[in-house]
Order: structure tokens, then C-alpha cells, then sequence
């Protein structure tokens, strides 16, 4: 089982193809940028994923797993220092759905 003990999957909706490539660009510098500081607060791992099969929708999925509830608090305070800088660098509109989950079990097919 990995160590992780809290998954968070959140979906970013997009008004224009061009919005969500921009917005796709820029979130990863400011991720990179809040690296060291999401890895000490506990996050473990995420994942950017283009949703493909919502015919008519631009989304974005983001996986984030967390070593635990703790981590995934600490964690949402740079989430929203995160999310205000998109605002300002980008002035793009998103809509954004949060889905929160503890891990019951984890099996990996490696």
C-alpha cells in the first residue's frame, strides 16, 4: 500500500481551449514554484490529467494524494495562495469541483 492516506481529485472547468492551456502552463510554474513548500507540508504526490471523454467540456483533472489529514490542511492554505496568484498572472475564470477521499485500500497492478 502507498503511504498515502488522503486523496484529493479536483476538476478546473475552462471557457475557451486557448483559456485552459494557458491556465494548464501557468499552474504548473506556480506549482513548481510552491514545491519545497506543499512536499513540507505533506503532500506526497499529484497529478495533472486533460479529461477527454466529456464531449463539449474543457477540464482539467488534479490528483493529490497527502501523507494525512494534517497534510492535507497544512496544504490548503498554499492552495489558496496558489489559486490567487493564477487569478492575478492569468485573470482567467475556472470553475473548480473539490472531491476529498480516505483511503480505504490501494492496490497497484506494477
Amino acid at each position: 500500500m502507498s503511504e498515502s492516506k488522503l486523496i484529493s481529485y479536483i476538476t478546473s472547468d475552462f471557457q475557451t481551449k486557448s483559456d485552459m492551456k494557458v491556465g494548464e502552463i501557468e499552474w504548473e510554474k506556480i506549482m513548481n514554484e510552491k514545491f519545497e513548500k506543499f512536499k513540507k507540508a505533506g503532500a506526497i504526490r499529484q497529478t495533472v490529467t486533460q479529461i477527454w471523454n466529456k464531449e463539449g467540456t474543457l477540464r482539467l483533472g488534479h490528483l493529490w494524494e497527502y501523507k494525512d489529514e494534517k497534510a492535507f490542511v497544512e496544504c490548503q492554505k498554499i492552495f489558496r495562495d496558489a489559486e490567487e496568484e493564477f487569478k492575478r498572472r492569468t485573470g482567467i475564470v475556472w470553475k473548480i469541483f473539490s472531491n476529498r477521499g480516505v483511503v480505504l485500500y490501494d492496490t497497484s497492478y506494477n
